[in-house]
């Protein structure tokens, strides 16, 4: 296990987990209508665990001797939920790629081995109900709309 590889590979995954933290964090204010109910919280929640998976791998970075990056990979914005959530997708599966990345650079290392396939079991269940979110709303399942009207 080179030490390097997998600081620059944890790092990078950082990274994405800042840009969560932010990209959730805006969009759990910017969410409108009948969407505001289920997702300001369901975005605020993951921008919270996003800084802790920054907080938890930052620090493991420190105990292998490196320096836990402060940048920001790309965030994106939008006011609609579909966009929302499509680059709430993009933005896990980029994760989940990463630290599967770090986790082929860690190998020899079983304790960051074992905590890696934890992060990675559970960026891959985010991808897995962000599909079915983002699903939901393309296929109309539900009105992106409702028009409450008095008689």
């Amino acid at each position: 296990m080179s030490k390097s590889k997998v600081i620059n590979a944890l790092n990078k995954a950082i990274a994405l987990e800042n840009a969560a933290t932010l990209q959730y964090q805006q969009q759990s204010m910017l969410v409108r209508g009948l969407w505001r109910q289920v997702y300001s919280d369901f975005f605020a929640h993951h921008s919270t665990e996003a800084l802790s998976h920054a907080k938890r791998f930052g620090q493991k970075v420190v105990a292998l001797g490196g320096i836990p990056t402060v940048e920001v990979a790309e965030i994106h914005q939008s006011t609609e939920i579909e966009e929302m959530l499509a680059h709430a997708l993009d933005l896990e599966e980029k994760a989940l790629a990463a630290y599967l990345k770090a986790l082929d650079a860690a190998k020899g290392d079983v304790a960051l081995c074992n905590m890696l396939e934890d992060q990675i079991e559970s960026e891959q269940a985010d991808v897995e109900e962000l599909q079915l979110q983002l699903d939901m709303v393309k296929s109309g399942s539900v009105d992106k709309v409702v028009n409450l009207r008095r008689s």
